[in-house]
């Protein structure tokens, strides 16, 4: 990768601070703007969300130190067609940072009116079968947002889709130029 490649945007102070598999990728995504370890075109990443992001720490090395975005934003808004939430950043953050803020929102419990949104149908059978396999494993009753994704708990991957973005913006809220759509699928 040319150290003048105007796609780059890991500044050449830091560049040495990426692995090299994603020093070679990073110019080659879609979303350029993003680091490779979360870009959904060039991640290796095999992160079950289900369990803490300090698990991850140790297979990636420097984790904590790679900035996730190029560019400073007051916040970083993170969608996704797989939960009803949205997750604000309000700072420039690592890549470890996404991950745990991720992990944290969905440990929450799911709230009696999210609970009402989904009586009956697939997606009430769905999460049923995850909250009680998780509380088999964890030992918590209670339902959390993890189990709203069932069994597509693997981060595949944040990218751009405006369409989405468009939709899942609710009425008077002001849209955030710095929206990610999040992607899981099957462990």
């Amino acid at each position: 990768m040319p150290a003048n490649d105007p796609r780059t945007v890991v500044p050449a102070r830091y560049r040495n601070l990426w692995p090299a598999r994603y020093r070679r990728v990073y110019s080659q995504s879609r979303y350029p703007h993003i680091s490779a370890v979360l870009a959904e075109d060039t991640t290796t990443i095999q992160y079950d969300v289900r369990r803490s992001s300090s698990h991850i720490l140790p297979t990636v090395p420097r984790l904590s130190d790679t900035s996730a975005f190029s560019s400073v934003s007051p916040t970083i808004r993170i969608i996704s067609p797989s939960f009803p939430w949205s997750v604000d950043i309000p700072r420039r953050v690592s890549c470890a940072a996404v991950f745990e803020e991720l992990y944290n929102m969905l440990q929450k419990p799911i709230t009696n009116s999210e609970w009402g949104s989904i009586c009956g149908g697939s997606r009430y059978r769905s999460i049923k079968q995850a909250a009680k396999a998780r509380a088999k494993r964890d030992r918590v009753a209670k339902v959390k947002r993890i189990d709203w994704l069932g069994d597509k708990t693997t981060f595949k991957g944040l990218k751009k889709d405006s369409e989405f973005e468009k939709k899942r913006l609710l009425p008077g809220m002001a849209p955030c130029p710095k929206t990610w759509v999040l992607k899981f699928k099957r462990p």
